[in-house]
């Protein structure tokens, strides 16, 4: 098992990828997220529109989940997390480098999106817009990669 646990270093790579996250609150309900990882944490965008918003308020303890099961390539690996999440004011420019992860530096291409991305980054972010910050009290890191070997059928 020891040799399946991911060092820091493999973990801030492989969180650095545009990956989804889900994150599960007291309820239960889950749920799938964006986030940036940065200081150690995770950074999530919420706010009074969402439902999660007034969940972390009740009671800021989750469960986070980021994986990848490519069973093509052998790549799986996952990363689990828990802890109580922070309400932090909004910040524009780590918006910025989250959404850039996702959709890319040409803000201008994000208006074919049903969203309005820009958004978060004018005027301070949307009315009420807050950061989500968690950091991992418990972090299980592993990797359970493989080499595919060539099998024809």
């Amino acid at each position: 098992m020891e040799d399946l646990v991911m060092s820091p270093e493999e973990v801030d790579d492989f969180l650095s990828g545009p990956l989804t996250g889900q994150l599960a609150t007291n309820g239960p309900t889950i749920r799938p997220l964006w986030y940036q990882w940065e200081d150690n944490a995770f950074w999530i965008i919420s706010g009074p529109w969402a439902k999660l918003y007034g969940r972390v308020q009740k009671d800021p303890n989750v469960a986070f989940c980021v994986d990848v099961g490519d069973f093509d390539s052998g790549n799986v690996k996952q990363v689990i997390v828990n802890g109580p999440v922070q309400i932090r004011h909004y910040d524009v420019e780590r918006a910025r480098r989250l959404l850039y992860r996702y959709l890319g530096p040409d803000e201008d291409s994000w208006s074919d999106s049903p969203d309005d991305y820009r958004g978060y980054l004018r005027d301070g972010g949307p009315p009420g817009a807050v950061f989500l910050r968690l950091e991992p009290r418990k972090m299980t890191a592993l990797n359970f990669s493989y080499a595919r070997s060539g099998t024809e059928a």
